[in-house]
């Protein structure tokens, strides 16, 4: 069974249990559950984040505790793995940013969320970080969508202006103002909750490697691609090319 990059946890579920290999409410289950989350020292309140997009060949049907298990494991395999390529940089940005190795993870899912092109995840990652740390950026908030589309969908709790929300929409105004919603960084500063899907190899190495840009926005110029800015004002020029005269 093949996962994709960038799915969150339910989405992966929904695949396994697909492909005959687990009953989806069961990976949920455990997905949620603390004890199995503290026996494999994940800090967040779910296993989001830590299922590595990858092909797993299990026998159908596999135990929930074992097909998760697996996919952990991937992910510690991976994850240290560029630790120790990236020993240098990931120091760099921890003195500044104060940042966990579960704080890297979230961003790494933000950037996975908002880069299709894999050359574009270090700059992103940047931009982001650039929001965080930078005194001319206040608040220090991400502005990001994905966080808000996952905050309405994952939590077991939902907020009323998620409960209005339909998956297959976009978002409103109604989502974007939402302080209820702890995933909406639009209103809050600094880093979600928790990971907001499981990124890849690449969106996790431009998390540790950022490329040092100095940009504050993007847009999306088309499916693959982003236009960069410094300024707000020049981020105003880009929608308006890219975005609003269309």
């Amino acid at each position: 069974v093949t996962i994709p990059e960038g799915l969150h946890m339910l989405e992966v579920f929904k695949i396994l249990e697909e492909a005959k290999i687990a009953d989806a409410s069961e990976l949920e289950g455990l997905g949620r559950d603390p004890e199995f989350l503290k026996d494999h020292a994940i800090a967040g309140p779910t296993i989001e984040g830590y299922l590595f997009p990858d092909t797993y060949y299990f026998t159908a049907p596999t135990r929930p505790k074992v097909v998760l298990e697996t996919m952990i494991r991937q992910h510690r395999i991976v994850w240290d793995r560029l630790r120790r390529d990236h020993e240098e940089d990931i120091g760099t940005l921890r003195r500044k940013l104060d940042w966990t190795d579960h704080d890297f993870l979230i961003m790494a899912s933000i950037v996975e969320k908002e880069a299709v092109s894999a050359a574009e995840r270090p700059t992103i990652a940047q931009v982001f970080i650039n929001r965080l740390v930078s005194p001319s950026f206040v608040p220090h908030r991400l502005d990001t969508d994905p966080t808000i589309r996952y905050g309405c969908m994952v939590p077991l709790q939902k907020s009323k202006a998620c409960q209005q929300w339909d998956k297959g929409d976009r978002l409103h105004r109604i989502q974007l103002n939402d302080a209820d919603n702890p995933y909406n960084t639009y209103q809050h500063e600094g880093l979600p909750p928790g990971p907001i899907c499981s990124p890849g190899a690449s969106a996790m190495k431009a998390t540790m490697k950022p490329d040092g840009s100095k940009y504050f926005f993007f847009v999306a110029k088309d499916a693959k691609s982003h236009a960069f800015a410094r300024t707000r004002a020049e981020h105003e020029r880009n929608v308006d090319k890219y975005i609003r005269n269309r």
